[in-house]
């Protein structure tokens, strides 16, 4: 990948410098993020919460979102290793990767010749309840952005290696690309082209995107020159993570879990798939956005606290990451559970987008939003547990995977014939949340100095600070009178999240949130670089 110079070991990045970088992958992903719906925006004037949309969001969830499932995977197998040997000071070429992955790019270039050349079969697969034309259509448009996942394996090593180097810009950046051409398609050429002209824009501005990529990573990934006096490459140590087997199941778990939710779809009325994909595109604006950013800086710190030999730091490294996902994740999803309705009504009400649609995506967007204050400390875990190099994690993985699974398909079996997608959401969130109390228990039989107890009193003052803010939210929404113009949605919606987040920045301060006591000490010096910069 490279023949970088050798670079000396890294330490725990500070919090002001992880604080930095998450804002500017927040940054950049919220502007990818509002480009994102900007593209919802577009489709549902165009076509409502329609069949036809129906088919068009369950097409680009199995071939986009198989191709986000594989940018995580490989990100998740190179990572560790790619680390490993940068803290050694050793040259980032392929063969510190593991050598299975060649094995899993064959098997998904199967699943790419299957969907092109017999979408129907996966149609049938992935949504049963779609009949007729709605069938036909969602297997040609299956099929049109199947090439997306060669691509996929290729970008999410390139980002691998800029992940590993703290370079966040150029990946993150070639999303943003991407986005704008389709918004730029659907707002010039969707009406007299159609939706499948949707299709084709996902799949060019995808081929546009990776050629940026790598044209900008080639210097870092480039390979290195031979010479007589250069070391032998550096071969794979057990210490680089939990390999591509247990890579598979942890990521096969999340798209599972989607992929549930969406069959389930497919059987409820019309307009069913596009209320949850609305619901779950609205929840990505923030939460996911929260949760994706953090992530994506604090891997490679949660990394290297598991993999050294101080169990008892290793445990308490969990721990941290852990409290400062779900205090970040935790009042944005209060404010999205309030403000669902509003939100929905403010950016999808208009055009074919009537009442009944608003009603079922507020819901699924509420649900989702739910679901994502269990997700993001259970994600905390199964991180850490595929990232520990001291035990193998296939098993503690696999009994997370099939616990959650079962209990995902079960609850939404029983919700989506009663209360429709909303119910969906709902069952997701509860789903969510009992897989969180199997991640937990898992986590204290495989970290014994992860301390329990002392852990959930901490997440409990978190949540109970939500509860707060959820108190103050519910008390300024019935107390103003419900808007009726756009304008006065989005400003409810701002003075909502205004009142929420001082709720809980209000009930953090009182509880002595651990997090809470970290910014204070931090923002003397903040404000002391930034008068320094002004002088």
């Amino acid at each position: 990948m490279a023949d970088a110079a050798v670079a000396p070991p890294r330490t725990r990045s500070s919090l002001a410098t992880l604080a930095r970088s998450a804002g500017l992958v927040a940054a950049i992903r919220g502007v990818d993020t509002l480009l994102s719906f900007l593209v919802s925006v577009l489709l549902a004037n165009r076509f409502g919460a329609s069949g036809q949309l129906d088919a068009f969001f369950l097409a680009r969830r199995t071939t986009v979102g198989f191709a986000d499932t594989i940018r995580k995977l490989v990100g998740q197998v190179a990572l560790p290793p790619v680390i490993a040997a940068a803290d050694r000071g050793a040259p980032l070429t392929l063969a510190i990767l593991p050598r299975r992955l060649t094995w899993f790019f064959a098997a998904f270039g199967m699943v790419m010749l299957a969907g092109i050349l017999i979408p129907g079969v996966l149609v049938h697969l992935f949504a049963p309840g779609f009949r007729g034309a709605q069938h036909a259509l969602t297997a040609r448009m299956m099929a049109i952005m199947m090439p997306l996942l060669p691509l996929a394996v290729v970008a999410s090593l390139l980002a691998a290696v800029l992940q590993a180097r703290r370079r966040y810009g150029l990946s993150e950046g070639t999303n943003l690309l991407q986005r704008a051409l389709l918004v730029l398609v659907l707002a010039l050429l969707v009406p007299p082209l159609g939706i499948v002209a949707g299709a084709w824009t996902m799949l060019a501005s995808g081929v546009v995107g990776f050629a940026i990529l790598l044209a900008g990573a080639w210097a870092i990934v480039r390979p290195a020159r031979s010479s007589p006096d250069a070391p032998a490459p550096p071969v794979p140590t057990p210490a680089s993570g939990g390999g591509l087997l247990a890579a598979v199941v942890l990521n096969g778990y999340f798209q599972a879990s989607s992929l549930i939710d969406f069959a389930f779809a497919s059987t409820t009325a019309d307009g069913g798939v596009a209320a949850l994909e609305y619901g779950a595109r609205l929840v990505s604006l923030i939460p996911g956005l929260v949760m994706s950013s953090l992530a994506t800086v604090l891997a490679p710190e949660l990394i290297h606290a598991v993999q050294q030999h101080d169990r008892a730091a290793a445990a308490a490294g969990i721990e941290r990451f852990q409290r400062l996902v779900l205090f970040a994740q935790a009042p944005v999803s209060v404010g999205m559970i309030l403000g669902a309705p509003l939100m929905v009504a403010a950016l999808f009400g208009h055009g074919k987008f009537d009442a009944a649609a608003i009603s079922s995506a507020a819901a699924c967007t509420a649900g989702y939003a739910a679901a994502a204050v269990f997700l993001a400390p259970m994600s905390a875990i199964t991180s850490a547990i595929y990232a520990d190099p001291h035990r193998p994690c296939l098993r503690d993985l696999t009994v997370i995977a099939v616990l959650g699974l079962a209990l995902r398909a079960g609850l939404v079996g029983i919700a989506a014939p009663v209360w429709g997608a909303g119910g969906i959401a709902w069952a997701a969130a509860g789903a969510t949340a009992l897989t969180f109390v199997v991640a937990e228990a898992v986590a204290v039989r495989r970290f014994h100095h992860f301390h329990l107890a002392r852990q959930l009193l901490e997440l409990a003052r978190c949540l109970l600070c939500a509860a707060v803010a959820a108190l103050a939210g519910v008390a300024l929404l019935a107390l103003l009178p419900a808007p009726h113009s756009t304008v006065a949605e989005l400003a409810l919606l701002g003075l909502l999240g205004a009142i929420v987040v001082a709720g809980y920045a209000a009930a953090a301060l009182a509880l002595r949130v651990p997090e809470v006591a970290q910014l204070r000490a931090l923002a003397p010096a903040l404000l002391a670089r930034r008068k320094r910069r002004r002088a």
